[in-house]
């Protein structure tokens, strides 16, 4: 991949990030990255892990919301339910 075909890469990953594009399967480059591009490379590295951590996070939280929903009684029943969500 020659460095523009670098510059390219770097650009499909950062609209990917901003949301613009849809991720989708790529190769790694035979070529070494250009000295030049590194610091963009380190910045695009950067984001990519801060969504990481975002979607986990996010993931975490829907589970517990999942775990809140499954203790809420069946809607069937003709009696008053009390939920204690602080277990």
């Amino acid at each position: 991949m020659t460095h523009s075909g670098w510059e390219t890469l770097l650009n499909r990953f950062e609209q990917e990030l901003d949301g613009s594009q849809d991720a989708a399967p790529w190769h790694p480059p035979a070529e070494p990255l250009p000295e030049s591009l590194a610091d963009r490379a380190r910045a695009v590295l950067r984001r990519q892990q801060e969504h990481i951590a975002i979607v986990r996070a996010e993931q975490d939280a829907i589970a517990h919301q999942l775990v809140a929903l499954r203790r809420v009684p069946d809607t069937s029943a003709d009696v008053p339910a009390f939920l204690d969500v602080a277990g």
